[in-house]
């Protein structure tokens, strides 16, 4: 290249009066260092990029690349110390602009040290090592067409809501939508500079109707514009990138190093390794795009305090992750104002946080934790777990976030694996939570919660299906409601199946505890449903602790469902908190209330087929026994307690009321 570059006055006045065709380059810097010779032909357009457009002699030389360009032809050498940075920006600037197949070959070690875009599919056999000398060096996966302002000012403001398919978006063929708006969705902490939690989603649409529903609903009127914006984006064609590495050198960057900003990208393979130190901040950020698929990612070392991610993703619709291998960072995964986000597979550390998604999945997870973390924190709605396994020593499975306290929809969980225990000389043995809030406890005493805008919410249903725990922890829950110290959207539906604890014998398991505030707790009680078997060796269980702030509270109580349930010792109460217990079939021990004067006048309290298995039962009235059987002795507090029974079975059983043994009816008489 040097040489063509000096071409002697002869040589280019050869070349002009036609004497020669063109300038065959057999190398960059020397002979067959590129893949293949290749001729450059005079031209008359174009500027010199240093690999397409050669200006020498007052004469431009052009070569017209095709296919599988290969980088060596534009003057990068890969070696690992040579700055390859204008001749990397010349080849993509070239490569996105005639919309051409890029190569980086194997063994290649190409320093960059300053941001370029990829807008092309292209594969990467050898690696990136970016250097941020000046400031953030980041490659950016990006739009060959930008986003095109839409009037709205005609639009139905009674359209723009949650759920909507029609919001009066004229459009012919499809495109992808952003939605921009200035109203609050989550209120982060009560802090004015969080502005990042407002209404904002990615929507695909087509001929002028969505075709994913919103997640939001909007203000918008024609009157106040600065309210919502909304972009249009074209759809761009689908784009692949294989093996793309990338390593990090000298200075952090502050934000990211791998940016995906366009529709329908597939990363195959993507390594990003932080080997300054285990501080980064974000290893791949996707923002305000739709469609895109990242298989295998292994990246390592984003642990910075607050904003240390490996993969971040932001204003999305529809990112699907498979197998990941994202560790050494202070949380694996966390998102944003995405909808429609699927992880599978994979080892994600430390955790999966996400501040608001709309129809999360993720199947088959491996959560590693580190000490009294939350393996999944999330706000959003409709979240599906399915058989996801949390390792290390998390105090919970999944919190909801109480700086961003709101999760509704449905939330499943399904055949979850909770291995959490106390390393070595960690102080005390803490407790454990399947879900609960962040702070378990609630925010009594903090200064936090009372200044949010939005009322904390948690989900219309939540389905605990098949759980299996292994803990040495003193005290384990499944589910968790502690004190709010604010008005909040109560839980209305919770479901627990078969669950497996393996813990200590002096290990205390609750499968509910729930405090009842019928002033802060709106809308409802919870109808909570227990089945099936409890298989622990921990002695002291219970099915359902409900307790009640106001002793004389009777509004909004929880209704009690039992089916089948075996292995549950207890189950604790008062009239100020249920307004219905079925426990048909089963066994338990003890029947304790939390206030014993609270009444249970109107309460619908009913044990049937249920084997009693000695304890204590503190109150008896308005309680209907229906084919039970008493196989242990009993503790009653009196025996003129008011109780309906009916076909009660008891042999050898000590301390039975006379109203009980009085009142047997044929076959148990």
């Amino acid at each position: 290249m040097a040489e063509m570059r000096n071409m002697s006055t002869v040589e280019i006045t050869d070349l002009q009066n036609g004497i020669y065709k063109g300038v065959s380059l057999l190398g960059y810097y020397e002979q067959r260092d590129t893949p293949s010779p290749i001729i450059y032909h005079l031209s008359t357009s174009g500027t010199d990029d240093g690999g397409s457009i050669i200006e020498t002699g007052g004469i431009k030389l052009k070569h017209n690349f095709t296919y599988d360009l290969d980088i060596r032809y534009f003057g990068v050498k890969g070696n690992g110390m040579y700055n390859d940075t204008p001749f990397i920006l010349s080849y993509f600037n070239y490569v996105n602009a005639n919309n051409l197949f890029w190569v980086i070959p194997g063994a290649f070690k190409v320093v960059v040290k300053k941001p370029f875009e990829i807008k092309t599919s292209g594969r990467c056999e050898g690696k990136f090592i970016l250097i941020n000398e000046n400031g953030d060096v980041i490659i950016t996966i990006a739009r060959r067409f930008p986003g095109e302002a839409v009037d709205i000012s005609t639009w139905i403001t009674s359209k723009m809501k949650r759920g909507s398919l029609d919001v009066g978006f004229i459009n012919t063929g499809v495109a992808n939508l952003y939605f921009d708006s200035e109203e609050i969705l989550i209120d982060r902490d009560g802090t004015p500079s969080e502005t990042n939690y407002k209404k904002r989603e990615f929507i695909r649409s087509a001929d002028g109707k969505l075709t994913t529903p919103l997640v939001c609903s909007y203000k918008q009127d024609s009157n106040n514009s600065s309210v919502l914006n909304v972009k249009k984006y074209i759809l761009e064609e689908p784009i692949s990138i294989d093996n793309l590495s990338i390593e990090t050198a000298g200075n952090l960057n502050v934000n990211t190093y791998l940016l995906v900003s366009r529709d329908n990208v597939t990363l195959n393979n993507p390594q990003i390794f932080n080997k300054i130190n285990n501080v980064g901040a974000v290893a791949l950020e996707v923002n305000t795009c739709a469609d895109i698929i990242i298989n295998n990612p292994f990246i390592k070392g984003f642990r910075k305090d607050g904003e240390g991610y490996g993969i971040a993703n932001y204003y999305s619709i529809g990112v699907i992750i498979n197998d990941g291998n994202v560790v050494e960072c202070r949380h694996g995964y966390t998102g944003r104002n995405s909808v429609d986000v699927t992880i599978n597979r994979g080892v994600w550390e430390d955790g999966i946080d996400d501040h608001w998604t709309d129809r999360f999945t993720a199947n088959e997870t491996i959560i590693k934790t580190g000490t009294g973390s939350a393996a999944f924190q999330f706000a959003g709605n409709d979240i599906t777990l399915n058989s996801p396994v949390v390792n290390g020593s998390a105090i919970i499975f999944f919190g909801i976030r109480l700086d961003t306290p709101s999760l509704g929809g449905i939330v499943n969980i399904n055949n979850p694996v909770f291995n959490t225990k106390n390393f070595s000389g960690e102080p005390g043995i803490r407790d454990i939570y399947m879900f609960s809030y962040t702070s378990p406890g609630g925010n009594v005493g903090e200064p936090m919660l009372p200044n949010y805008t939005i009322k904390p919410t948690l989900p219309e249903s939540l389905n605990i299906i098949n759980p299996i725990i292994n803990t040495d922890a003193d005290v384990v829950y499944s589910f968790f409601l502690g004190v709010l110290n604010r008005e909040y959207i109560n839980l209305k539906n919770l479901r627990i199946t078969d669950t497996i604890l393996n813990a200590k014998p002096t290990t205390k398991y609750t499968a509910v505890q729930i405090v009842k505030d019928g002033v802060k707790q709106l809308e409802h009680g919870t109808n909570i449903e227990i089945s099936g078997r409890l298989v622990t060796n921990a002695l002291a269980t219970t099915s359902v602790y409900l307790n009640s702030m106001d002793k004389t509270d009777y509004i909004r109580r929880a209704n009690i469902y039992l089916t089948d349930c075996f292995g549950y010792g207890r189950v604790v109460f008062s009239g100020a908190n249920l307004a219905t217990l079925i426990m048909d079939g089963g066994d338990i021990n003890d029947f304790n209330t939390d206030y014993t004067y609270a009444s249970y006048a109107d309460c619908n309290i009913q044990f049937k087929d249920v084997v009693w298995r000695g304890g204590s039962i503190d109150k008896l009235s308005h309680a209907l026994f229906q084919n039970c059987v008493f196989t242990g002795s009993y503790t009653f507090p009196s025996a003129d307690s008011v109780t309906l029974v009916n076909n009660v079975k008891y042999a050898g059983v000590s301390g039975l009321p006379s109203n009980i043994v009085n009142s047997m009816n044929p076959p148990f008489a």
